[in-house]
């Protein structure tokens, strides 16, 4: 899905004659994953020996992380992505861990999200004359993470 946004930047040159310039900017989806996990970020750990049992009951504000490029602003994306542009989400972990088989196992609890990867395209129009003329176009990838939930696991 693209969708297309647009803002106007200011006349190139002091002379009120020049070219003014417009960006259109597009992001286009190129994969979603709903269960992504974000191992990057430990959210909360518990611990206990060989037979033992333990359980995380925590909330912890997470970042929602969008790539930027080219320009674009996180509030754009964000809404072309359906996201809100706020910079965290608060998750709350309640997990308990299967029987720990060996000593020295780590019960970790990690945000669980949706995983969007897209591209960015930016095409620059000059309108010096009547008729715009598009004399650019670049693209850039990215990767967003909203975090949604908590998944838990034994290592």
């Amino acid at each position: 899905m693209a969708v297309a946004g647009v803002c106007a930047a200011p006349s190139a040159s002091a002379d009120p004659i020049g070219p003014t310039f417009r960006f259109v900017y597009s992001v286009k989806v190129t994969s979603t994953h709903t269960a992504a996990v974000n191992r990057d970020r430990v959210l909360a750990t518990c611990s206990a020996g060989k037979g033992g049992t333990c359980s995380i009951s925590k909330s912890r504000s997470v970042a929602r992380t969008i790539d930027l490029g080219l320009g674009v602003s996180r509030g754009f994306v964000a809404g072309q992505l359906g996201w809100s542009k706020s910079s965290s989400v608060t998750v709350t972990a309640q997990c308990t861990s299967p029987v720990f088989t060996k000593s020295g196992q780590v019960y970790r609890a990690y945000p669980q999200g949706i995983r969007k990867r897209y591209t960015i395209t930016k095409k620059t129009y000059s309108y010096g004359s009547k008729k715009p003329k598009l004399i650019r176009i670049e693209t850039t990838g990215g990767v967003a993470f909203n975090p949604k939930g908590v998944s838990c696991y034994l290592s």
